[in-house]
């Protein structure tokens, strides 16, 4: 997977350079956002993300909505994983909702509606229109379409991960296996059924969900080869939960505030609150109860910020017990 993600970032960047070039160009920018998928896996986040405005105008001025409404649905569902918040994520994807149904989108309106389901859970905010899961799931079986089953299932996992419904989340991946065809999005994916595995794994000691998480981390750790600044802080979150598992309790507390630092400085926020919660889960177990509390904390504050509002409930309410 890893050569075919770094030969599709060379063929594209040709492209691109091949396209500025002609007079053509917003015909052919607008093909761009498939290559700009894999830029995902190698470039910035942020960066990425940053061009698909400008994707999307030139879709619109040679009229072709079909890109552009891809290009609407792609660029809502990639501001949920750089951590934008939520309310104002709710609104973008409100937006979108309502090109894709003027300009008769309904392939890519369902797609932004199974994607929002991950902000709308987490958000407390309702989303006008949008269908449920379920819904999404038999139109995706009916119309035999692949993509939407896939973009149903990684939104549901968001919400079960953010919410630490691990058990969940292991039990959704188990019914949905990886598709033969490897999307950018997998690596989530890994990384979500290696966080909830390893705690798993600490609170029932089975060796089904180490091997799980051992695996999710060899992943991540060949991503963050090939880009330090979207995978770095996954990765090493990752392997703090698996010393912690292996009672390294020294190395885990490391890793942890790796973590931290790296989204901190890649601009992850809710990637950063969530290396603060499981940092502080790790103290509160590890009888640092003070220390704990400080972290889970910290970790309320990045979530607020995020716009998570039923997240912030439920962590306060950990908080809480923990304090009382």
């Amino acid at each position: 997977l890893m050569d075919d993600v770094e030969l599709a970032y060379r063929l594209g960047k040709v492209c691109e350079v091949l396209i500025g070039e002609s007079s053509k160009r917003h015909a052919l920018r607008s093909r761009l956002c498939i290559e700009f998928e894999m830029n995902c896996v190698i470039e910035p986040l942020q960066s990425v993300v940053s061009t698909y405005p400008s994707l999307y105008e030139s879709a619109m001025i040679v009229g072709d909505t079909d890109c552009a409404m891809k290009i609407a649905w792609l660029y809502c569902s990639a501001n949920f994983y750089l951590g934008m918040n939520l309310a104002s994520l709710s609104k973008h994807f409100a937006s979108c909702l309502q090109k894709q149904a003027i300009y008769r989108q309904d392939a890519f309106l369902h797609l932004a509606m199974a994607a929002s389901g991950s902000t709308i859970h987490l958000s407390g905010r309702a989303i006008d229109g949008v269908k449920s899961y379920d819904e999404l799931r038999e139109i995706g079986e009916n119309t035999n379409n692949p993509l939407l089953m896939w973009q149903v299932f990684i939104s549901q996992l968001n919400a079960l991960f953010w919410m630490r419904e691990y058990l969940a989340v292991v039990s959704l991946a188990q019914k949905y296996p990886p598709p033969k065809h490897k999307r950018a999005l997998a690596i989530m994916r890994s990384f979500y059924e290696g966080i909830a595995s390893l705690s798993l794994a600490r609170d029932t000691r089975q060796e089904k969900y180490r091997h799980v998480g051992e695996e999710a981390v060899k992943t991540v750790a060949k991503f963050e080869l090939k880009s330090e600044w979207n995978f770095e802080n996954k990765s090493k979150l990752l392997q703090a939960e698996l010393h912690y598992l292996n009672g390294n309790i020294g190395c885990a507390g490391e890793a942890y505030v790796a973590s931290i630092k790296s989204a901190q400085s890649h601009k992850f926020l809710h990637e950063e609150a969530l290396a603060y919660e499981l940092y502080g889960i790790f103290c509160v177990e590890n009888k640092m109860i003070d220390e704990g509390i400080n972290q889970l904390s910290m970790a309320l504050d990045k979530y607020k910020l995020w716009g998570a509002l039923k997240k912030c409930d439920d962590l306060q309410n950990l908080i809480d017990l923990i304090d009382d």
